[in-house]
Parts: structure tokens; sequence; C-alpha cells
């Protein structure tokens, strides 16, 4: 179950900020956190896309290369899931592409590590794939 109001404070925004950032009226994203009424679909899809635009503001895409990143999230039972990889323009880049594309909570724990390039050959993560992919791959963690 997505928790909106753990979302929201992951943000660091107000509810009203929230509200506004989301489209949706003030009120009904008050009885939505409060549980009033239930998270639908359409409410975690717009708190993402919210989120993910206001994490976005004042960065724009660069020439910069891009980095070939893995990380792993810790799962519920505590156990380390099998590695993410993606590539990205930096640390906060690949940390944001993590956390948007695999839709991961972000109160979720998180390892992350920059490959060398050629890791990305064992991985098959292709440079091609880069600006949309985040692909899952059953593998072990680097040095494990």
């Amino acid at each position: 179950m997505f928790d909106l109001k753990a979302f929201r404070a992951s943000l660091d925004l107000t509810q009203h900020e929230m509200a506004e950032a989301m489209g949706m009226p003030f009120r009904s994203y008050q009885d939505v956190e409060a549980g009033k009424s239930a998270v639908r679909p359409v409410h975690e899809a717009a708190a993402k896309y919210a989120g993910w635009l206001i994490r976005q503001q004042g960065r724009h895409k660069g020439a910069r290369p891009l980095h070939f990143f893995l990380a792993r999230f810790r799962g519920e039972e505590g156990e380390w899931t099998a590695p993410w990889t993606v590539w990205a323009e930096d640390f906060n880049d690949a940390v944001e592409r993590f956390y948007t594309l695999g839709s991961i909570d972000r109160s979720q724990e998180l390892q992350i590590r920059l490959m060398p390039e050629n890791a990305s050959k064992v991985f098959g993560h292709a440079r091609k794939h880069a600006e949309a992919v985040l692909e899952h791959r059953d593998a072990t963690w680097p040095d494990q």
C-alpha cells in the first residue's frame, strides 16, 4: 500500500504544496492522506509524477558522459535484492532513476555503486537503453 504521507515527507513538502503539485483540491488531498478516502492508483501515479517533477527542478539534461551504476534495495524481510543496473550522468541522477523508474519507496534502504564501464558487458545493460531503462539482473553483488 502506497504511503502518501511518508512520500510527501520524503519530498519535504506541506500538504498544501503536495496537493497543488498533484493537481488536486487541498481538502481532497487531506482526506486521502488521512485515510478518509482510499489511495487509488491515480493518486499514487500523480504523487510519483509530482515528486519526479519537483526533484527535477533546476536540473537539465547535459552532454556529460553516462556512467554505469548498480543498486540494490533492502527487502521487507531484511534481505538484499538482486542488483538493478542503470546508466546515469552522476550519482544523484542514478539515485533518482533507481527510485523513480523502479517505483521504489524512498524509505527503503539503498546501496549504490559506480561500476567500471566494462562491467556493463557482464550485466548486459547496453548504453542504447540508457535513457529509459532500469534493468533488474539475477546476479550477485560485486565483492560479495
